[in-house]
């Protein structure tokens, strides 16, 4: 079984869609269609269930989840980079990942996470990704800042030696 959060978003719908192609449909996809139209990007994909954000966070809090996680694709985040509600955006993006790659990684299931590119700032420490920088990064922006906040963690606990994070740039196009 693979989780994939914000399942339903533009990143993420198009990894259930490829994983899909490969034949795999035991997938969870974990998001928050609230009032838009998210959901669209689910139309013609296969998986095997949809779960609220708050609820799959209540699940793996309470270690409740009632089947096996070989791999969670984290993808899930506020990723408006003119947020400011700093509360929000630190809940959702830092938080609620050091959660599920906590669980994750407790149980033994593989953990790929969305970081940012925002992360790396103006770009005067480069873009390279060594953990001797991460912690020297300095976003522009509270979404970059609440990325990076979470690499920093998974550098000093030395978690980032198990699990993977993507550092996305932005992207266009179908």
């Amino acid at each position: 079984m693979i989780v994939v959060t914000g399942g339903a978003g533009f990143i993420g719908s198009a990894l259930v869609a490829k994983l899909n192609g490969e034949g795999i449909k035991d997938i969870i996809v974990v998001d928050s269609l609230g009032h838009e139209q998210k959901w669209q990007n689910l139309n013609g994909k296969k998986f095997y269930d949809y779960y609220h954000k708050s609820r799959f966070l209540n699940l793996i809090e309470e270690d409740a989840l009632d089947f096996n996680v070989d791999c969670v694709v984290h993808m899930g985040a506020c990723s408006t980079t003119t947020a400011t509600d700093a509360e929000y955006v630190m809940s959702n993006n830092y938080a609620y990942t050091k959660v599920i790659a906590d669980w994750a990684l407790d149980n033994g299931a593989r953990f790929i996470y969305a970081s940012s590119a925002a992360t790396y700032g103006d770009g005067s420490l480069g873009y390279e990704d060594t953990e001797s920088i991460v912690s020297s990064l300095k976003p522009l922006n509270l979404y970059g800042f609440s990325k990076n906040a979470f690499d920093i963690c998974a550098c000093d606990t030395k978690a980032i030696e198990h699990m993977v994070g993507l550092k996305f740039f932005n992207v266009y196009g179908p």
